[in-house]
């Protein structure tokens, strides 16, 4: 759920055409906290960076995360302000990541990292405008449930896609590396092609979520989108 520079990419694909992929159990999942996911549509901000927000579940009215810091990585030019800005947590692991994939070769660069509430507004009403509501919120989130107001996700790109937020990133070295690497260091693909019936969003190699090395390596081994995931271990 994020801001594509012009507009959702054209090899964005049909709901509909989603394979059916079926995941295998969860295995020995990490320890989960015996807390529910929400509560009559709000999130259940306890949860801390396991905290599940999607178009069913908004976070509660005012929410801002008290450990803001400015993420020491590499933004793009229109990155400024708190858009470059990370939960603590979630700041160290992308520098963490960022230096991983410099020493691999990989070149990436954030280009959106926490978005508040009055920013989401101002963004998804835009999109509406240029898009209207169904196509808009295939790739943006409505205000009070993108995960970017929970300070535990950004967005990312490299120059080989001329640091676009596009699914042809997918094909390019540093989205294989990314989807391959990510979750070493805490973050998963939070929307994936299979799922988008699932999750809501089309495909998007470039949004990470960071939940933690050891529920991120879950979520990559099992396959599942996060929803799936949090639902199956807690219970």
């Amino acid at each position: 759920e994020d801001e594509p520079a012009e507009e959702p990419a054209a090899d964005e694909p049909e709901a509909e055409e989603a394979p059916v992929v079926e995941a295998p159990p969860v295995e020995e999942p990490a320890q989960m906290p015996s807390q529910p996911l929400e509560q009559n549509g709000t999130a259940n901000v306890k949860l801390d960076t396991l905290i599940l927000v999607n178009k069913q579940i908004a976070l509660p009215a005012g929410y801002k995360p008290t450990d803001l810091v400015t993420a020491n990585i590499d933004f793009v030019d229109t990155a400024s302000g708190e858009r470059r800005m990370l939960r603590k947590e979630a700041a160290q692991a992308i520098e963490k990541l960022m230096a991983g994939a410099k020493a691999a070769g990989i070149d990436l660069k954030g280009t959106s990292a926490f978005r508040s509430y009055d920013y989401q507004v101002q963004l998804f009403n835009a999109y509406v405008a240029k898009d209207g509501k169904e196509q808009a919120m295939k790739y943006s989130a409505p205000p009070g449930h993108s995960e970017h107001q929970t300070g535990l996700a950004i967005d990312v790109s490299s120059a080989s896609v001329g640091y676009q937020l596009t699914q042809s990133l997918e094909q390019t070295k540093e989205g294989k590396w990314l989807a391959d690497n990510a979750h070493t260091y805490g973050f998963i693909v939070r929307y994936q092609r299979a799922y988008e019936a699932e999750t809501g969003y089309m495909f998007e190699p470039w949004h990470l979520r960071y939940i933690g090395v050891e529920h991120a390596t879950n979520v990559h081994k099992t396959n599942v989108p996060f929803e799936r995931y949090l639902e199956q271990s807690m219970n």
